[in-house]
């Protein structure tokens, strides 16, 4: 009885020191080379509400003279995309910790298990003049390997939660909101998977890493 007793606390013992390590494990801030390049794909599973408002299909960020460019790739040509303030571009550009990370922080560094940070900031529905005041919270819940066509990595497994009201007739409000899951990989400096879900919507919107390839 002593041997498989003996087994188990240090199966234990071994589980609880990853943890720790995991837990000590800490993301540094990105630093960008000229030439850094990703490719996303992002897709649409079932019906989601302002959904022309997401971008669908193949994307590729890359870094040229410091400065990140954005291309639709769809068609087998690269093609320009403009990089607005307030649009979809930016959820492209939080991929890589590059939108307003000051009014929506996506990425807040350096990364570590446990980390939580909230906030709230100004959003509207597409189509919509009107702009709702919006709560999000944000939790780095643990570390995880994922594997993407781009490869297999040791990523950041974060879950970011938002909620809004609705006003849904005079006096009475209900909430809507967004779970995002997404992970982080220090290695290619992104994101290389995510999931959004809203509420009240059976459908997702989810994007994958296809393609890194490090500038010099």
């Amino acid at each position: 009885m002593a041997k498989p007793t003996l087994l188990f606390v240090l199966a234990a013992a071994i589980l609880w020191n990853t943890a720790i390590l995991f837990a000590q494990e800490q993301a540094p801030a990105p630093s960008f080379k000229e030439g850094d390049t990703w490719q996303f794909n992002i897709s649409r599973k079932g019906q989601i509400f302002g959904s022309t408002n997401y971008f669908e299909g193949m994307y590729e960020l890359s870094v040229t003279q410091g400065v990140v460019k954005l291309y639709d790739i769809n068609s087998g040509q690269k093609n320009e995309i403009p990089i607005k303030p307030d649009g979809p571009s930016q959820g492209l550009l939080r991929l890589i910790g590059k939108a307003d990370q000051y009014q929506r922080p996506y990425l807040k560094f350096p990364l570590s298990v446990g980390q939580k940070w909230t906030y709230q900031y100004e959003g509207r529905f597409p189509g919509s003049k009107f702009y709702s005041r919006r709560s999000a919270e944000v939790n780095v819940v643990g570390i995880e390997q994922v594997t993407t066509p781009a490869g297999n990595f040791k990523t950041y497994k974060l879950i970011w939660s938002e909620t809004w009201p609705i006003t849904v007739s005079k006096g009475h409000q209900e909430h809507g909101g967004n779970t995002f899951t997404y992970f982080y990989s220090p290695e290619t400096r992104s994101v290389v998977r995510s999931s959004n879900v809203a509420v009240n919507s059976p459908g997702t919107v989810e994007t994958e890493l296809i393609k890194f390839m490090p500038g010099n």
